[in-house]
Parts: C-alpha cells; sequence; structure tokens
C-alpha cells in the first residue's frame, strides 16, 4: 500500500473531504517525476467533462500539501478530494451485480476512461477497486454523525524494526443497498499508476488478469491498454468472475505467462503479428518468429509452445455461465471484441465505444 486514505474536516470551507496522503517513498517518486499522479489529477480537473457528460466521472483535486513524515520516511504528499463511498470490489463482495446496475458502473467507467484519454492520460491500473462511488444523499450533517458515532480508533501497540506503532483501523463508509447503488455516480479513482499516453517513465501497474498483451511482452504501448482492462472488467463485472486466469496449464505444458496468451488466443480468434513481437522486448521469448519458406508473407506468428488453439469465443463463454439471457450474450461479447483485440491498433477507443448499443437505455 503506497497511501492511506483519511476522512478530514476542512476548517477553511467548513467540509468534510478525503485526504490521500502518500507513503514518503512514493512522494519521493512524485517528487522525481517518476510518477504523475498529482499532474495527472490537475490535469483532469482543470478540464471540463466531454460534451454530453452530465458530471464528472474522474477525481477532482480540490487542494494539496506536504505533511512532514519522520527524518527516515521523507515528506508525504497529500491531495484533497471529495469523500467517495467505497469501491465496486467492496460493493461486489459475494455478490453479482444485475446487469442494470453492472451497466450503470461500466458506463460511468468508461466515461472516466474518455475523460482521462481526452486529457493524454493513460491510467494503467482500471480494475475494481479504483472504480469508486459518490456518498450519493449523504449531507454533511449525515457525515459527522457517522464521524461521532465511530470515532477513530487505533490497533493494539506493534513493535516494528525501529518503534512502537499504533495502525489505524479501516472505518469505511456503510455501503449502500442494490437499489441506492443504482443512484450513485461511480468515478475512477486512484491516479497513482497514471501515465501520459505517449510518454512513460515507468511501466504500467495493470493486475495480471486484465494486462493487455503489448504489457506481457514488453512492446510498446499506450492509453489501449486502458480499453483492454475495460474489457475483460465488462466480463468480471456483468458475471462476476475473471475473463482470464493468470496460472498454468500443466496438460499443455505451459506456463502462466504462456497459458495467459493462450486464453487470449482461444478466445479473441485474433492473431499476434511478427510486427508487434519484433517491436517488443520479450515477445519472441513465447512468439516463433521463424518464416516458413512456403509461407513468407504470412504476417502472424505462432506460440512457441505449440499448444492447440480452442474455438472458445466470447459468446461461448458468456453462455457457460447461463447467466445473460441470448440477445444480452450477443450485445456483451459484441462490446468485449471492440475492447479485446491482440492488436491495440484495432481496439476502438474510449468514445467510439460509448456509442456502441450495449449502452440502450443506460443512464
Amino acid at each position: 500500500m503506497n497511501a492511506s486514505i483519511w476522512i478530514a474536516f476542512d476548517k477553511k470551507e467548513k467540509r468534510y473531504v478525503a485526504i490521500k496522503a502518500l507513503k514518503g517513498y512514493s512522494t519521493n517518486l512524485e517528487v522525481r517525476q517518476i510518477t504523475w499522479e498529482l499532474a495527472a489529477l490537475e490535469r483532469v480537473t482543470s478540464m471540463p467533462p466531454p460534451v454530453g457528460f452530465t458530471s464528472t466521472h474522474c477525481p477532482q483535486l480540490l487542494d494539496r500539501f506536504r505533511h512532514p513524515g519522520r527524518v527516515q520516511d521523507g515528506d508525504h504528499l497529500c491531495l484533497v478530494t471529495d469523500i467517495l463511498g467505497g469501491d465496486v470490489k467492496r460493493l461486489q463482495f459475494r455478490r453479482r451485480f444485475p446487469l442494470p446496475l453492472a451497466k450503470h458502473i461500466l458506463l460511468h467507467t468508461l466515461r472516466g476512461v474518455a475523460q482521462m484519454h481526452d486529457c493524454g492520460i493513460a491510467h494503467t491500473d482500471l480494475k475494481h477497486d479504483n472504480i469508486m462511488f459518490n456518498v450519493g444523499s449523504l449531507t454533511q450533517t449525515d457525515i459527522a454523525a457517522l464521524v461521532e458515532s465511530d470515532p477513530p480508533r487505533r490497533h493494539p501497540p506493534e513493535e516494528s524494526w525501529e518503534c512502537t506503532v499504533q495502525v489505524a483501523v479501516s472505518q469505511p463508509l456503510p455501503l449502500p443497498s442494490l437499489s441506492e447503488a443504482m443512484t450513485r455516480n461511480y468515478i475512477v479513482s486512484d491516479f497513482g499508476g497514471a501515465q501520459p499516453s505517449k510518454f512513460h517513465t515507468y511501466g504500467p501497474v495493470t493486475a495480471l488478469a486484465l494486462c493487455a498483451p503489448e504489457i506481457i511482452f514488453r512492446g510498446p504501448w499506450d492509453e489501449k491498454i486502458d480499453i483492454w482492462a475495460f474489457g475483460c472488467l465488462i466480463f468480471e463485472i456483468t458475471i462476476g468472475s475473471a475473463l482470464f486466469e493468470y496460472k498454468p496449464y500443466p496438460k499443455y505444458a505451459l506456463d502462466k505467462t504462456t497459458a495467459h496468451l493462450w486464453q487470449m488466443l482461444c478466445s479473441t480468434r485474433d492473431r499476434i503479428t511478427r510486427e508487434q513481437v519484433a517491436a517488443s522486448e520479450l515477445g519472441a521469448l513465447y512468439f516463433d518468429l521463424a518464416v516458413n519458406p512456403d509461407d513468407v508473407d504470412n504476417p502472424f506468428c505462432e506460440l512457441k509452445a505449440r499448444p492447440r488453439i480452442y474455438n472458445s469465443p466470447f459468446t461461448a463463454i458468456l453462455e457457460r455461465y447461463n447467466i445473460l439471457e441470448g440477445q444480452d450474450v450477443l450485445a456483451t461479447a459484441n462490446i468485449m471484441r471492440r475492447c479485446l483485440r491482440l492488436n491495440p491498433k484495432d481496439r476502438a477507443t474510449a468514445k467510439e465505444l460509448l456509442q456502441d448499443p450495449w449502452w440502450q437505455d443506460v443512464t
């Protein structure tokens, strides 16, 4: 964990706010301009939401300051934003979302992605726990009452390598019901891994199961890695299960990474090009660039492990769970297919995806 989130009362503005306090190490990365969270937040805050958006779906930076830490820890950069109610991962715990709620969350998420991409920002870490919802109808008085009824607490003292510490107890706000969740505004949060779309200071931090192929074999990448992650999230939030598993397949003698790429090939029915592999650092570890003399014009290459490529399209995967109706299966598979293309050049943009018929009647 690179930061902690606190509820605080702004005495000047007379309102409750959220403060994200970065650890000293993370603050140092910001100072050295290796990470880009502050700059990304300042950029999305300064830009109005795109035309047609009724509200913003990115955090709005209200203020920032540096809090001095212990000498060995360094200062803590503190980012002040509005209070948010929680994340989708907590909301989905042990249950699957009804399709209307899943679409509501995903539409707001896509609007946030479109907003960031308009600002030249790639999020790089799109996942359940980085999609937050607002506090809904909670007023400042309600928040004050919650703070008073459940005041700050700490765990018992523990010895660390250099001193005794008392860690604060996590005290999240109450979760909304599913019907209340339909009224909330959803926001793409945690810009800790955000980077400019066209130049990068370090590798993306996407969760392994949501990684685009170009990340896996360390090829050139841009904001389209967010589109791939979003395609995976369509499945995860709608079905309640991961689309791809990052695990070995001993039956086919595939390690975790090769198995991940194999699953992509089976479900997308796409091919990896020689150009993609040649432009990457690690692609040649997994894909065979040798040219067959009888097929010199073939632009594609195969996995070195040569596993059988099964025909397992998104429609078949969705039907296997027996959750969606026939037309919903087809529509969901279609929008997933627009996101999950192995060549990032073939993926739709966030703005293009906002026009997909899957969003019909979704607010």
